[in-house]
């Protein structure tokens, strides 16, 4: 028992250091080629729609393939392997940089936007593999409350390599944390090995695929879940339209910057929130926090006139926000069996994807920019929650009879 708590210890710490030095190089190599393209002298709109929307497609296209791969084949291999080929990627652009070549800027994200198609659903699957129940809603909260911490400190520190150093550097850091990450991946100990039998299995990917959406769409209780998390993600992509604006909005000229540190401590509080209390709430129970955040973004409109209130509001927001999310991904690495997975979390990830651009593009269609916005966004988040609730009490009602 000592033994394996030691090596769900060093899981957890290898599992953080991967994936928080793998997110550190990616936000550092985004800055900077963001940066790269904005100071182009020609057709700087059409490379950057380019460059995000690339991204994007590439992600609804490879996620639910990428999450067939996660449940039929090695997940470590997985995670290794495709840190490696985006590492060598990103070093081939380094070598190759030039500031006129946006095009090749363009063709790596998409690349490492299919690479991480793959990866990602199976570094949310392996986590069963690596850490007991218990450790599975410590490591969430520990990941999401680093993970913040480099969100707030990545843009600091890339506008420092990148003015000192060039965007080049910028370039080769991310190589470096691909090749880093694929190294502690290494020494990631599986605790479960339930799945070598599976391994051997050559089912075919259509026939994987089907048999994944049959079993996402067969757990009703599952399918309102995604659903649910879908379509908050919705009314968040909305939400982060209109955040930009509230400096014009609220005429304060930095409280757009203060809105993104309120915004980062309510995540971080979240996450600690989750850690201390140790606890895996049921769907029923932690979705009380889309009542708690739907509710703070409402009032945004109410107290406009103080903007420490509205800082205090946004923070109790992403608190909500977090403790919800923690909350999700722990009960589905905890619940969900083993063998779906990965295609558990691509479906996850696809419907995620495909939520988010179409609410940016309807409030960019609405075009509120004013305090109204937040009674929309936040009147739309207390629909969903209300929609959560409904649908699982009519399941639980349906399935004890």
């Amino acid at each position: 028992m000592k033994k394996k708590t030691n090596i769900e210890k060093a899981n957890i710490i290898n599992l953080l250091i991967s994936g928080q030095t793998n997110s550190f190089g990616t936000q550092i190599f985004d800055y900077a080629n963001q940066l790269v393209i904005s100071g182009l002298s020609n057709n700087t709109n059409l490379y950057m729609g380019l460059y995000q929307g690339g991204e994007a497609i590439a992600g609804l296209l490879f996620n639910l393939v990428g999450g067939v791969f996660a449940d039929k084949k090695n997940r470590k291999k997985l995670l290794i392997y495709t840190d490696i080929l985006s590492g060598i990627v990103t070093l081939i652009v380094y070598l190759n940089y030039s500031s006129k070549k946006a095009w090749n800027l363009i063709v790596v994200n998409i690349i490492l936007a299919i690479l991480y198609s793959f990866n990602s659903p199976a570094y949310k699957a392996i986590i069963k593999d690596l850490l007991s129940k218990k450790n599975i809603y410590k490591y969430n909260s520990y990941s999401k409350s680093v993970s913040e911490v480099i969100n707030v400190l990545s843009p600091i520190l890339g506008m420092i390599i990148i003015n000192g150093f060039g965007f080049k550097i910028g370039m080769l850091i991310n190589s470096l944390s691909f090749f880093v990450s694929a190294l502690i991946e290494c020494r990631l100990t599986l605790i479960v090995n339930d799945r070598a039998i599976d391994l051997k299995k050559r089912d075919n990917l259509i026939g994987s695929f089907i048999e994944g959406s049959q079993y996402i769409w067969n757990n009703k209780k599952l399918l309102i879940i995604i659903i649910s998390s879908s379509l908050i993600n919705f009314f968040l992509a909305g939400y982060n339209f209109t955040l930009p604006f509230i400096n014009k909005i609220s005429n304060s000229k930095n409280l757009y910057a203060y809105v993104l540190v309120a915004s980062s401590v309510g995540n971080i509080l979240g996450a600690l929130l989750n850690g201390i209390s140790k606890k895996s709430l049921t769907p029923e129970r932690y979705s009380n926090f889309l009542l708690g955040m739907s509710l703070a973004t409402l009032l945004v409109s109410i107290f406009k006139f103080s903007n420490i209130l509205i800082l205090l509001l946004i923070s109790l927001a992403m608190l909500c926000l977090t403790f919800f999310n923690i909350q999700m991904i722990s009960g589905i690495q905890s619940e969900i069996p083993d063998e779906f997975m990965g295609r558990v979390f691509g479906a996850v990830f696809t419907i995620s994807t495909l939520f988010a651009p179409i609410g940016t593009y309807t409030f960019s269609i609405l075009n509120i920019l004013d305090w109204s916005a937040f009674i929309i966004i936040g009147f739309g988040e207390f629909i969903v929650f209300v929609l959560m609730k409904f649908g699982l009490i009519f399941f639980n009602s349906h399935h004890l009879d």
